[in-house]
């Protein structure tokens, strides 16, 4: 019985509550949010200030801060409930299982080549958007689309991913079959170039325009169209709208560079109208 006992290990239950949430606090949220399962002691100590103030970050907008009863909560509200910040142009949002920053860049907060000309882009609300404004492309045939960010507003040491957040109009034309250049890198980080094409429409990725026309003609070259449920496709999203990724990067300590993000469409010569732009969102990749 004793040798039972004894295999079992000690029981950290017995510990002080400062002490469990102290190492509790060097973990990560979703280990804090298992860990609280082990006991009633682990769950008081999992669930105090001490551990969810290690987890939110420094720097943080104060607006929720006093409709919320302790930091978990406040944790929580900033992963499920974006803040506006920047005079309501950007979104501030943590990740729910590392907690660094996410940050989103509405349509206003872009640079849209003829974005305030009314023939060619109209600006309006939509209810499910988190923005005042959203930008709905008219008709071009000169799609280029830029945000910048400093990465002085997102955590360090992190793995970013930054996405075009969208919406494909049931009107729209001209992207059916167009790819559109997209990018995101450190300006002037030449080495970091990986500019590729993606496509925002979906109507190409079908199994009967797979088996019809494998091989599209551009640019007087042969190229393989993209295989189904490729990465070059756009994704659903919880909210209702739909993303692209643009390209990755890593943050790093002490660092204070400019992140240039781009959607560019100007060599087909296509005239293009129906895509419906929310904004830039960018996230640590995977979560981390």
């Amino acid at each position: 019985m004793a040798a039972i006992e004894e295999a079992k290990g000690p029981d950290f239950s017995a510990l002080p509550e400062g002490c469990i949430a102290r190492v509790v606090s060097l973990t990560s949220p979703a280990d804090a949010c298992r860990l609280a399962t082990l006991s009633p002691a682990f769950k008081s100590a999992c669930d105090s200030d001490v551990v969810w103030a290690s987890f939110l970050p420094p720097e943080r907008p104060q607006t929720v801060s006093r409709s919320v009863s302790s930091l978990k909560e406040l944790y929580f509200s900033l992963c499920d409930d974006p803040v506006l910040i920047g005079d309501g142009k950007m979104s501030y949002s943590l990740d729910r299982h590392s907690g660094k920053k996410c940050i989103m860049l509405s349509a206003r907060a872009l640079s849209i080549t003829w974005g305030d000309t009314p023939i060619y882009w109209s600006w309006t609300c939509l209810p499910n958007s988190r923005f005042a404004e959203v930008a709905e492309l008219i008709d071009v045939c000169w799609l280029e689309i830029r945000g910048m960010i400093s990465s002085g507003m997102l955590s360090p040491e992190t793995h970013y991913a930054a996405y075009l957040v969208f919406k494909i109009t049931p009107a729209s034309h001209g992207f059916e079959f167009q790819p559109v250049e997209v990018e995101a890198r450190f300006a002037g980080d030449e080495a970091g170039k990986r500019e590729h094409s993606v496509y925002l429409s979906r109507e190409n990725n079908t199994r009967g325009w797979q088996s019809r026309q494998r091989f599209r003609h551009a640019g007087g070259s042969l190229m393989l169209a993209p295989a189904e449920g490729s990465g070059n496709y756009p994704k659903e999203r919880q909210d209702g709208w739909s993303e692209i990724e643009l390209g990755e990067f890593l943050t790093k300590e002490g660092q204070d560079g400019e992140v240039e993000m781009s959607v560019m469409e100007t060599k087909g010569g296509n005239w293009k109208a129906g895509l419906v732009v929310e904004g830039i969102e960018i996230r640590p990749k995977d979560g981390k």
